[in-house]
C-alpha cells in the first residue's frame, strides 16, 4: 500500500499549527516529486466536526478525509493533499483550481453543477431534518412550522439553497439567518434563542448532543434527501476523475467506507 503524505492549508490556525502545516506541505509536495506521483490538492474544512477538522496534533482527520486518504491508498500514480478553509471558501477555492477537487459533504444543486464536475458515486447519505431546542417547546416538522421564526444555514451549503426556495415560493415565511458558525456557535445560537432552528442530518445532531451535551431534537421526517459526493474543478484531468470514481466504488464495495461510517458518524450512512 502506498504511503500518503498530507499537507496543510492556509487557515486561520496559532503559528505554530500553520508553520508545521508548511512544512508538511512542503514534504508532501517533493515526497510527490520524487516518487513521480502528481499531486493532487483537495480541499476541505478545518473545523467541522465529524466531517473534516484538525486533530490535537494539527492533522487533518474526520470522515471526508479518511475517505480521501483512503482513495489515495489505492491510486499510487496520485498523492493527494489537504487545503482547509470553511465551507464557502473551500467551494471557491475549487472555482479557482487553487485545488483541484473537493471533500466537504458536497450535496448536488444547480448552482454546483453549472460550476463543477460531481464524482459519480456518493459516500453518505444527507438527509436534512430540521433542529431545534425541545427545552423552547417546539419541534418543527415542516417548513411550514418555522412560519415567523428564524432559522440559521451556512453560507452556500445546500441546507441555505433549500431555505431560499422555500422562501421564494412563499416570501417572508421566516427569517434566514446566514453565518459561517462552527459546531459549538450553531449549536449556542439554537440554545440560545438567538434563532429557532438550523438545518442538518440526524447523525450531525447526536454528534452535536454528545460534544455539547446538549438535547437537540430533529422532526420525524427530512426535509430533503440527499447524498453527498466529491467535486472536482472543470479542468481537472478526467483521468483523475475516473480513477477516483472508480477506487471510491471499489472502497465501498469491499466495506472500507462503511467502515469508516461507523468509525466518525457512529453508524452506516452509506449510500446504496
Amino acid at each position: 500500500m502506498k504511503k500518503s503524505a498530507w499537507g496543510f492549508g492556509a487557515s486561520l490556525l496559532v503559528a505554530g499549527i500553520l508553520l508545521a502545516g508548511c512544512s508538511s506541505g512542503s514534504a508532501a509536495t517533493e515526497s510527490a516529486a520524487d516518487s513521480g506521483a502528481t499531486e493532487i490538492k483537495v480541499g476541505t474544512g478545518n473545523e467541522a466536526l465529524p466531517y473534516a477538522y484538525l486533530d490535537e496534533n494539527g492533522k487533518y482527520d474526520g470522515y471526508d478525509v479518511a475517505v480521501v486518504k483512503a482513495i489515495d491508498e489505492k491510486l499510487t500514480d496520485y498523492t493527494f493533499t489537504f487545503e482547509g478553509a470553511d465551507f464557502p471558501t473551500t467551494l471557491s477555492n475549487l472555482e479557482s483550481n487553487k485545488v483541484q477537487m473537493a471533500a466537504f459533504e458536497y450535496e448536488v444543486n444547480a448552482d454546483r453543477q453549472e460550476k463543477f464536475v460531481y464524482g459519480d458515486a456518493g459516500y453518505v447519505v444527507w438527509d436534512t431534518y430540521i433542529v431545534s431546542d425541545p427545552d423552547a417547546g417546539t419541534v418543527y416538522q415542516s417548513f411550514a412550522d418555522l412560519a415567523g421564526k428564524k432559522v440559521y444555514a451556512t453560507t452556500a451549503t445546500n441546507q441555505a439553497a433549500m431555505a431560499e426556495t422555500y422562501l421564494k415560493e412563499n416570501p417572508g415565511a421566516f427569517e434566514l439567518v446566514y453565518g459561517e458558525y462552527n459546531n459549538e456557535q450553531i449549536v449556542q445560537a439554537v440554545t440560545s434563542g438567538a434563532v429557532d432552528a438550523t438545518l442538518a442530518p440526524k447523525y450531525q445532531v447526536d454528534n452535536w448532543n454528545r460534544s455539547f451535551n446538549e438535547n437537540l431534537a430533529v422532526g420525524s421526517e427530512p426535509v430533503h434527501n440527499s447524498d453527498a459526493y466529491l467535486l472536482f474543478n472543470k479542468e481537472t484531468d478526467p483521468a483523475l476523475i475516473a480513477a477516483v470514481n472508480t477506487a471510491l466504488e471499489e472502497l465501498k464495495a469491499d466495506g472500507t467506507i462503511k467502515e469508516l461510517s461507523e468509525k466518525y458518524l457512529d453508524g452506516d450512512y452509506v449510500p446504496e
